[in-house]
């Protein structure tokens, strides 16, 4: 038996029962990502010696009835910091010193028992929706033709791939969807918690540096790493009650919508439908200023980022990018002009209380991922004109804070996965979570790509 493949909940339970051993467990996946490509291209470095150490010390532990991630490999986004690594920010301009402490995510996780594997690509500075750099440019497990989405595309595929039946990676305002808009590509489960947004006077600086998010193959190890993340006991998935679920399929940001996606929407929207909830078509206010605060927090997030990088290095469109963040956020006008995501947020508030909404559902993405090409040597204008819409849906609701996740349902005629992303108004996690269970008991879609194979 070959534990990568296997669910997070059922390793952990065996670990913390005595029934298998974190060293085997991690062992086997660092097998598997040696002996298939499309696992080892998720991830810029591989900790192979000290993830068999940090497991071999949780396999000492006499009591680990304590530890809800005991023994579960974990793929971190490398924009995170992980003690005894230079985070890279997926940039050949970072010149970061060696992390003395783990990011406060990773610091969680690995309390909770789980076991650091390696680190998942990004794409530079976790700004943009397709991940490649250098030549490097990871094919889709479900189509090889097409990306792996971004920014936390390694994430993703590590975890789309076996990896690692856990990821996490960076959300929020200026990340392009964030760990959202990787999981539609790669047909996995993405949860993106909810956050308060920041203004100009705040303390833009810390939330334009983005949030955390996890990445998994089932709803259920989603809201165990989200569990772990938040210092919360795993919660159980179960019956949420009837609710009022509003559906939309018209995009927040400019993109245009295929069929496929509509057909894909319309197949959940059924699906809740049978499973007695109360479905309407609807349209969310996000205010006039949506399309302008999204692209100055997005400009004002590439300027922020890179001070942290060397004067030469960055990639052409994240040059031009930051240039124009730094006027944006120099000169004040990121705010009180552009708007923020405090007031995007507000009028979402208000449109769900309208309403009397208790969940919306848009498409995951608005057609098939990126193109599998170097995106990473073109221009501003090209990344925005052929790429920026593949983070339509995903990215107005990391800038606004609520909480927001994708979920596989099926595939699409064009052989890519389906998917579908639910929010809520604050306070809805839990409610998330029920109904991407029911969705996925209902519409069972496949947790691995056919041609993933385990010895």
């Amino acid at each position: 038996m070959s534990w990568s493949g296997t669910t997070a909940q059922q390793i952990a339970k065996a670990v913390r029962r005595g029934d298998a051993d974190a060293a085997i467990v991690v062992d086997h996946h660092l097998r598997h990502i040696e002996e298939h490509r499309e696992a080892a291209d998720a991830l810029t470095s591989v900790r192979k010696i000290e993830s068999l150490a940090e497991a071999a010390a949780v396999d000492e532990i006499d009591d680990r009835s304590a530890l809800p991630a005991a023994g579960v490999p974990v793929a971190v986004c490398e924009q995170l910091p992980v003690t005894g690594h230079a985070p890279r920010l997926g940039s050949n301009a970072t010149f970061l010193p060696i992390a003395e402490s783990d990011h406060r995510a990773v610091q969680r996780i690995r309390g909770a028992g789980a076991v650091v594997v390696g680190f998942g690509r990004s794409s530079e500075l976790g700004l943009w929706p397709a991940t490649d750099d250098d030549g490097n440019v990871p094919g889709n497990p479900w189509r090889p033709d097409r990306g792996i989405g971004g920014p936390s595309g390694g994430a993703a595929l590590a975890v789309a791939t076996g990896a690692a039946p856990i990821g996490i990676g960076i959300d929020g305002p200026g990340s392009a969807g964030g760990v959202r808009t990787a999981a539609a590509a790669c047909g996995v489960v993405a949860y993106s918690p909810e956050h308060v947004p920041a203004d100009l006077n705040s303390d833009p600086e810390h939330w334009l540096n983005g949030h955390v998010g996890v990445l998994a193959t089932t709803v259920d190890d989603a809201a165990l790493a989200y569990a772990a993340l938040t210092h919360r006991s795993p919660r159980s998935t179960g019956d949420p009650g009837r609710l009022r679920i509003a559906a939309a399929n018209t995009t927040p940001l400019p993109a245009r919508v295929d069929d496929e996606a509509t057909k894909s929407l319309l197949q959940a929207v059924r699906c809740m439908t049978d499973l007695g909830h109360d479905t309407f078509r609807a349209r969310p206010k996000f205010g006039p200023r949506l399309t302008a605060a999204s692209s100055g927090a997005w400009s004002c997030a590439a300027y922020l980022r890179s001070l942290k990088c060397g004067p030469d290095g960055l990639q052409r469109r994240t040059r031009r990018l930051v240039a124009l963040g730094e006027k944006t956020y120099l000169k004040g006008l990121f705010g009180p002009i552009l708007g923020d995501g405090n007031r995007i947020r507000r009028h979402l508030e208000d449109w769900f209380d309208f309403g009397d909404y208790d969940l919306l559902v848009t498409p995951g993405m608005p057609g098939p991922p990126p193109a599998a090409q170097g995106w990473s040597t073109q221009t501003l204008r090209s990344n925005v004109t052929h790429l920026a819409g593949a983070a339509a849906f995903t990215a107005p609701f990391g800038l606004a804070g609520l909480p927001a996740l994708v979920v596989p349902v099926g595939m699409r005629g064009d052989g890519v996965p389906a998917t579908v992303q639910l929010v809520g108004p604050p306070g809805s996690t839990g409610r998330l979570f029920d109904v991407a269970a029911q969705l996925i008991a209902k519409l069972r879609p496949r947790r691995y790509a056919p041609g993933l194979t385990w010895d």
